[in-house]
């Protein structure tokens, strides 16, 4: 029985061979398939660090949470009144706006930190900083 472990490690050994002749030690990652069986191929310098799935990520597509803190103060105004996050989360899906939960509550921090929103500890959501609380009328009105 042909041990895979073996073969893997003889073909390492020979692309290295192949690869140390270069000028210059490449850096590149290659994924290849043939039928069951598929592998990735990552080089590197051998006098730097093993490159890590988190130095490739993609960053994400700037502006997202601006689009998301935008469609929210949308809700809130056409609202007229105070929304708390959970409605705010249920009319932004609604709308098909398709920000998460997470992405949601960072965008109410980013709002409320920038006194935009506020959220007074009463219960009844946010509401736009501009907005004057409705004054309970004295017995003296």
């Amino acid at each position: 029985m042909i041990d895979p472990r073996a073969v893997v490690e003889s073909a390492a050994r020979e692309l290295l061979r192949a690869l140390s002749a270069l000028p210059v030690a490449p850096r590149v990652r290659v994924a290849s398939a043939d039928g069951r069986v598929a592998c990735l191929i990552q080089v590197w310098g051998g006098d730097h660090v093993m490159p890590t799935a988190t130095s490739k990520r993609r960053k994400r597509a700037t502006g997202g949470r601006d689009e998301c803190r935008a469609d929210i103060l949308a809700v809130v105004t056409a609202a007229g009144q105070a929304r708390t996050q959970k409605e705010i989360v249920r009319e932004l899906k609604l709308a098909g706006k398709a920000h998460g939960p997470g992405t949601v509550v960072k965008a109410l921090a980013d709002l409320t930190t920038s006194g935009v929103l506020v959220n007074p500890r009463d219960k009844k959501g946010y509401r736009l900083a501009e907005w004057r609380r409705n004054k309970t009328p004295s017995l003296f009105d």
